[in-house]
């Protein structure tokens, strides 16, 4: 109910300044250049699921479970898409039930799929002090470290586990031994791959930024307000894949930089577009590298 509330409440929001800058956006029509940057922005968004997909297998391999690289992103870019579908958990519960298929149990599953999301917010608030001290925001980024250390890891995980209820027989996730699984070390290596992954998310972005906002944007604040936004996205409850908190924060978090408020709310919705047809292509890929790999296995898998 929450969940939903939050979104009605954004996406209201959202709806309410489209009409409000109705004329500004008609007029924002982009030109054979600008729409080969948006097809670019798709393209590198759906690279940064591969990336994604990569940084997930490092992690996987950090926690003593490890799944082939070019399986790890072939499985991780087919269930993205269901992060689209209501309820917000489709995506991690199939990673569960394919990492459990593959001779890992539950705990190993869960902890090795829930963790993967800690890390990209983790690594998206490093990069907001490049955008200077942001009324303190910018400590978020340090700050957030502390979350990943070894004594913290085990608290947090365990209420990760109690939150999300992903196991399909009531296996007890507040007593599962997660010290069992975490490797009691911080996570150097997997958290740059997921550092890596959100500056690949971040180039998509950029690139629709560079079609719609006027010059003279920092680089430093727009990066940061990308990071903020998505992290929102990421972490508040709200719709499918972050649907409208993203581009609430965005606004209202770039509304002091940019005074163009339409070019900011075309560049945040057609975002929005290029990120979907990203996950789009990543996942076309996935299920063509598949076939592909079946074909050449002689349909044996």
């Amino acid at each position: 109910m929450v969940r939903w509330a939050v979104s009605l409440a954004c996406i209201s929001y959202l709806a309410w300044t489209m009409a409000d800058q109705g004329r500004q956006l008609l007029a924002l029509t982009p030109s054979p250049s600008d729409g080969w940057l948006l097809l670019a922005g798709a393209l590198v968004s759906g690279l940064a699921v591969a990336v994604n997909g990569v940084a997930w297998a490092v992690l996987l391999r950090w926690l003593g479970c490890p799944l082939p690289t070019g399986q790890a992103v072939v499985l991780f870019a087919q269930t993205n898409l269901l992060k689209y579908v209501p309820g917000g958990i489709w995506h991690l519960a199939g990673r569960i039930q394919r990492l459990r298929s593959h001779g890992h149990g539950w705990g190993q599953a869960a902890v090795g799929v829930l963790l993967d999301p800690l890390l990209m917010a983790v690594a998206a608030l490093l990069l907001l002090p490049l955008g200077g001290w942001q009324q303190g925001l910018g400590l978020l980024g340090p700050l957030s470290l502390l979350c990943l250390l070894p004594g913290w890891q085990k608290s947090l995980t365990r209420r990760l586990l109690r939150r999300v209820k992903l196991s399909p027989t009531g296996e007890g996730a507040a007593q599962f031994p997660v010290s069992h699984v975490l490797p009691g070390s911080f996570p150097s290596g997997p958290l740059l791959a997921e550092l890596a992954f959100v500056l690949v998310r971040y180039l998509g972005f950029a690139l629709c930024a560079q079609g719609f906002l006027p010059p003279g944007v920092s680089p430093g604040s727009l990066l940061a307000a990308f990071s903020l936004a998505w992290t929102a996205g990421l972490v508040i409850p709200g719709a499918p894949a972050g649907l409208g908190v993203f581009e609430l924060v965005l606004v209202l978090w770039l509304g002091d930089v940019v005074e163009d408020e339409a070019a900011l709310l075309a560049t945040a919705l057609s975002y929005r577009v290029v990120s979907t047809m990203g996950d789009a292509l990543a996942a076309a890929g996935a299920w063509g590298a598949k076939g592909w790999w079946w074909k050449g296995r002689g349909g044996i898998r």
